[in-house]
């Protein structure tokens, strides 16, 4: 069963800001108010509505308020993976919901990155197949990654060729939720096959969900290897 991750805080406390709320995506700024980097927070599956969607959930406004401390904006979007496998759905809401972010005058919308959790890893897949200009970085912490073979979706070999032009930074865990180990271990394999430059970082001990449920020095470091990392894609000059 796949941790709630509606209601506990995020492992590394957060200094909280204030969102600016469009239909169903909240904004987190960077208080210099100038155009800012900006990335979309993308949630997982949940069979059933959960009481508190992501949106507004600890979990997500605490990764939010880090990124926009430190000159990111962020989005958190509640979408169609809210009420089960609705994945072509999904995948129409956060295509609306980064055109939205991209946008806003608050933001720069030609440095965005994005960034995946759990079940929303397979809306990584039709980005990096056909990365947009604008795309700077992708993020995927401990997905669901497909295998080849899934109707109407980019093939894993489809999404590894965009890694070439779009840094991914992939974070696995040692105890993962079985049915996503095969999934996660072939993306990694068939990268290596063609020399893609997926950066990988293993976190040992903990299982799916860490940075929700296991409040321990090396699952807090690992939070902030991640966003470290999508801040420095963000705000680093590229070509």
């Amino acid at each position: 069963m796949l941790p709630d991750l509606s209601d506990p805080p995020l492992i590394l406390p957060a200094e909280h800001v204030a969102p600016e709320s469009y239909d169903n995506l909240d904004v987190y700024l960077p208080a210099d108010g100038l155009p800012a980097p900006c990335v979309l927070l993308v949630h997982g599956l949940f069979p059933e509505k959960p009481a508190v969607t992501p949106r507004h959930s600890r979990f997500y406004r605490d990764y939010a308020s880090h990124l926009a401390r430190r000159g990111i904006a962020a989005g958190v979007v509640d979408h169609d993976l809210l009420n089960g496998f609705l994945y072509p759905e999904a995948l129409e809401t956060v295509t609306t919901a980064l055109d939205r972010l991209r946008s806003l005058p608050t933001t720069d919308g030609d440095s965005v990155g994005a960034w995946f959790f759990s079940g929303g890893g397979p809306l990584a897949y039709p980005l990096l197949a056909e990365p947009p200009s604008w795309l700077r970085c992708v993020e995927l912490t401990y997905p669901v990654l497909p295998g080849p073979g899934t109707p109407g979706w980019p093939t894993p070999e489809q999404a590894i060729a965009g890694i070439a032009s779009v840094p991914t930074f992939l974070t696995l865990v040692e105890h993962e939720i079985p049915d996503f180990v095969d999934g996660q271990n072939g993306f990694v394999e068939q990268a290596s096959k063609v020399d893609a430059p997926l950066e990988i970082q293993r976190v040992d001990g903990v299982g799916h969900g860490f940075d929700a449920t296991a409040d321990e020095r090396h699952a807090r470091d690992a939070v902030s290897v991640g966003l470290d990392w999508m801040v420095e894609h963000l705000t680093s000059r590229h070509p």
